[in-house]
């Protein structure tokens, strides 16, 4: 039996990437750049729920692909941006989706 160590990073991503919601969420962020999160709730196309947003957020931040920026102002303003690590991931992504429009 072969070793499948070499699979676990491309098995993780796919993993990741099982909601839809994660690959929508870095598409607008690059579509769209800097967007706070009622802006983000909008933008999302689908209609993303604020639940499923936070949890997706959440999940995209530690993995380093979202950068979440809180500003001390009252009421608090939490500013949502991709990292260097998630634009570098979206080209790929679009390729994928790309791919899956003309197989699909």
């Amino acid at each position: 039996m072969e070793n499948n160590s070499a699979l676990s990073p491309a098995c993780a991503l796919f993993e990741r990437f099982g909601s839809r919601w994660a690959l929508l969420v870095l598409l607008t962020l690059d579509e769209r750049g800097v967007l706070r999160f009622s802006s983000l709730t909008r933008a999302v196309p689908g209609g993303i729920s604020e639940r499923m947003l936070a949890a997706t957020v959440r999940d995209l931040e530690q993995a380093g692909l979202v950068a979440r920026t809180v500003y001390p102002e009252v009421p608090p303003r939490v500013e949502y941006a991709l990292t260097p690590k998630g634009g570098s991931l979206v080209p790929l992504l679009r390729q994928l989706l790309e791919w899956a429009e003309k197989n699909g």
